[in-house]
């Protein structure tokens, strides 16, 4: 099985620096950088070049209610929107028939799988798809939203994230963050991958974005949350948070 390297260069392309906060990690303190293939491939956790089909994810939409998180981030026909960690492509296919043709879909962090899947036409409507190699080639001020599916607890430099999103966010433009539930409101376990919902708050209002609020369709009350839950993810406990980029900012000339 082929290690990812390139996803895993386009992080710390954009990653250089810890994060300055504590980053729990279970019994194994020590365990605080992003696994080379583990999660990298962001929604999918993809480690090899398979490509996925739409066919084999449908059954996936019932845990991971795609529809309603698109609605709760606002994206509508139209729309240039940024998929960070794309994997293999389950959101940027659902965004791509979302936005439609006069929509933009950027794909960053993709999987191999999801490069080819783009080339060989599987994507039905993936003319509107745009395959980025880091956050830096996303168009200044040229999006309406962002979507940021279980990859956000990778970024070791928050900063360095929020300030390329402030300079390709529209005034107005949307933030929709999934991440999976710790357990407790704070921390950052890198041993199951998990978030405190108050942490993730925290860091995008300190970054300058405003949060409004949450939704609880991604709830798992069953979740023990205790383990990585490899290959359940999309039924984890998985918090469903908004962030808005203020009207008047973004990174002007």
């Amino acid at each position: 099985m082929r290690r990812w390297v390139p996803l895993v260069a386009c992080l710390f392309a954009v990653t250089a620096c810890r994060r300055s906060e504590p980053i729990e990690s279970g019994a194994d303190a020590a365990d605080t950088t992003p696994p080379a293939a583990t999660e990298a491939a962001g929604h999918d956790h993809v480690e090899d070049d398979s490509i996925p089909s739409r066919d084999a994810e449908v059954a996936r939409d019932a845990g991971s209610h795609p529809q309603e998180v698109m609605d709760f981030v606002g994206v509508g026909p139209g729309d240039a929107v940024a998929d960070v960690f794309a994997g293999g492509g389950y959101y940027t296919y659902l965004l791509s028939q979302r936005v439609g043709p006069r929509g933009k879909v950027y794909a960053q962090g993709f999987s191999p799988g999801l490069k080819a899947r783009v080339e060989r036409g599987d994507l039905k409507g993936a003319g509107n798809v745009t395959l980025v190699d880091s956050l830096s080639a996303l168009p200044a001020e040229g999006l309406d939203a962002v979507l940021i599916v279980r990859g956000y607890h990778l970024f070791q430099d928050p900063a360095a994230l929020f300030a390329e999103l402030h300079r390709a966010l529209k005034p107005g433009a949307e933030i929709g963050v999934v991440e999976v539930r710790l357990g407790k409101p704070t921390g950052h376990d890198m041993k199951t991958h998990r978030m405190g919902e108050q942490t993730v708050i925290g860091d995008f209002q300190r970054g300058g974005f405003e949060y409004l609020g949450d939704s609880p369709i991604l709830r798992n009350p069953d979740d023990p949350h205790t383990d990585y839950m490899a290959g359940q993810r999309h039924l984890s406990d998985r918090m469903l948070l908004k962030f808005g980029e203020p009207a008047g900012a973004g990174t002007k000339p």
